[in-house]
């Protein structure tokens, strides 16, 4: 159903003043901001179910007043790293703007969320309401529903793959260990989707793992902690 832009500001409504409860990559540059109190989707899912959701394809980026901090071009993990600076801000405005409808998002801590569609189509954005129902722009227009975003073939299939590989590679450690290796100097992060977002390779020369791929939870007693 295809609604007037200016009754946006009172669908959306509920969603200002919610905590990002779990901020979250998708396949490719997608990200996901759960919003408000989660709930768990049960067995065969990574991420729990936020009250409301702000989701974005492809193109967008994160900025503050004077500078874009990171955004849909930044490899996986520099993405998966950013939004999770977004964690546990609050929603304070949330916005449609442009001739094409776009969103804009700003946050507690000043950051802001701009989509911006770079190929032939629709913007790529979506938003999941409290009541169930979608908001995302088609053909010029603001549209809401009951469907959301569906997953592509190449996507689900993105996804078992990483699954499957997380549980053939599991979270190997050499005791005693001295921490874990998502805080270690030598720990190199890989670029992919889903569970492979959990592990990098390490480079420590002369350690029990250089050259091997280690999960975030993995570690070695000669541990060195990454400076900041």
């Amino acid at each position: 159903m295809i609604i007037p832009v200016e009754d946006f500001p009172a669908l959306v409504q509920p969603l200002l003043g919610l905590p990002v409860s779990l901020p979250w990559k998708g396949y490719g540059s997608t990200i996901f901001l759960e919003l408000g109190e989660l709930a768990p989707l049960g067995a065969g899912h990574r991420y729990n179910k936020g009250q409301a959701c702000i989701s974005v394809n492809w193109d967008w980026r994160v900025e503050t007043e004077s500078a874009v901090l990171f955004g849909s071009s930044n490899s996986g993990p520099a993405i998966g790293c950013g939004i999770s600076g977004l964690r546990e801000t609050t929603l304070q405005s949330l916005l449609v703007v442009g001739e094409v409808p776009e969103i804009e998002a700003q946050f507690s801590n000043g950051h802001r969320l701009y989509s911006k569609a770079m190929v032939t189509g629709d913007p790529e954005w979506s938003i999941r309401l409290p009541d169930g129902r979608y908001v995302h722009a088609k053909g010029g227009r603001i549209c809401i529903g009951s469907d959301g975003p569906a997953a592509t073939g190449k996507e689900k299939a993105a996804f078992a793959l990483a699954k499957r590989t997380a549980s053939r590679w599991g979270i190997p450690s050499a005791e005693p260990k001295g921490g874990s290796c998502v805080n270690c100097s030598s720990f190199v992060r890989l670029d992919g989707n889903g569970h492979l977002l959990d592990y990098g390779v390490c480079v420590m020369d002369g350690g029990p793992f250089d050259g091997h791929v280690v999960n975030r939870g993995s570690g070695c007693p000669l541990f060195q902690h990454r400076l900041t």
